[in-house]
C-alpha cells in the first residue's frame, strides 16, 4: 500500500474517531472536549472538524461554537435502520432466552396506538402463553405494552392515557421503568399470565419495540421474573445495539 493510501486511511480513521465522541449523553461537545475524547492533537482536531462541518457530517452551533452532529448523518443512520431486520437480528437473541427460561419469548413493534406481536418464540411446557404474531393489542395494559408506552413523548403517553380508570397509578408504572427499563405485570392482560419485558433502542435512541418473557403465574412467580430480569434487561440492550443504538 502506497502512503498516500494509508494516510488516507488513517484520515478515515481519524474523522470516525470523532463522529463517535458524540453520545446520546453528550450530543454537543466543543473543540477542546472532541480533543480530550479523541486523543487527537488541536490542529488535527480543528482540521477533521472543518471537513466535517463542509460536508454536512457535523454542524457549529453559531451561539456557543460548539458541535454536534449533522443532518447527514441523521440520513445515512435512517437508511442504516431501514436496511436493518429487526427480526432477524433478534431471533437468535430470543431463541436463546427461550431455550434457557423454558417460556415463551415475544417482540413487539409499536404501530400508532398499539403494539403488534412480531415474532415469539412458544414454551416448550404443556402449560404456556401464546400469543399468535400480527396480534394487536393495547399498550397501557401488560409489561411489554408499558415497556412500550414509558419511552414515548409526553404528549402521546397522555393521549393514551387519557381514558384509564386509575391514571396516576399509570404515570407512575411508566416512570419507574423509565427508570429501571425493566416492566412487569402480574395478572394484568390476562388473568394467570405474568410477564416481564424491557424496551429496545434503535439508532436515534426512539423506542419502537419491546422484549418480554410471559408464563403461568403459578410458574413465573415474583422468584423467577427476579431471577431473569437482568438476563432480559441485558438481552434487550444487545439487541438494542446491534441495530444501531449507542449510549
Amino acid at each position: 500500500m502506497s502512503k498516500e493510501s494509508v494516510k488516507g486511511l488513517q484520515t478515515v480513521h481519524r474523522a470516525i474517531r470523532l463522529l463517535n465522541c458524540f453520545t446520546i449523553e453528550e450530543p454537543e461537545l466543543s473543540l477542546t472536549e472532541l480533543m480530550r475524547k479523541s486523543d487527537l492533537p488541536k490542529s488535527t482536531t480543528a482540521r477533521l472538524i472543518e471537513t466535517l462541518v463542509n460536508t454536512g457530517m457535523v454542524e457549529r452551533n453559531e451561539y456557543n461554537f460548539n458541535y454536534k452532529l449533522g443532518h447527514n448523518v441523521y440520513i445515512l443512520g435512517q437508511v442504516a435502520e431501514q436496511g436493518t431486520d429487526i427480526i432477524q437480528v433478534a431471533t437468535p437473541i430470543m431463541k436463546k432466552l427461550q431455550e434457557d427460561t423454558q417460556e415463551s419469548i415475544t417482540l413487539y413493534k409499536i404501530e400508532q396506538n398499539k403494539r403488534v406481536c412480531i415474532k415469539r418464540f412458544v414454551s416448550p411446557q404443556l402449560v404456556t402463553h401464546n400469543v399468535s404474531v400480527g396480534t394487536r393489542l393495547d399498550l397501557m395494559i401488560g409489561a411489554t405494552g408499558k415497556a412500550l408506552l414509558a419511552f414515548q413523548e409526553p404528549t402521546f403517553i397522555d393521549q393514551i392515557v387519557a381514558g384509564t380508570g386509575n391514571k396516576e397509578k399509570l404515570l407512575k408504572d411508566l416512570e419507574n421503568i423509565r427508570k429501571t427499563n425493566q416492566s412487569i405485570s402480574f395478572d394484568e392482560r390476562n388473568i394467570g399470565v405474568n410477564a416481564i419485558s424491557s424496551a429496545v433502542f434503535n439508532m436515534s435512541g426512539e423506542v419502537r419495540y419491546s422484549l418480554g418473557v410471559s408464563g403461568p403465574s403459578n410458574r413465573f412467580v415474583n422468584e423467577v421474573i427476579e431471577s431473569w430480569q437482568e438476563r432480559l434487561w441485558q438481552d434487550a440492550k444487545q439487541l438494542s445495539e446491534e441495530i444501531g443504538f449507542r449510549k
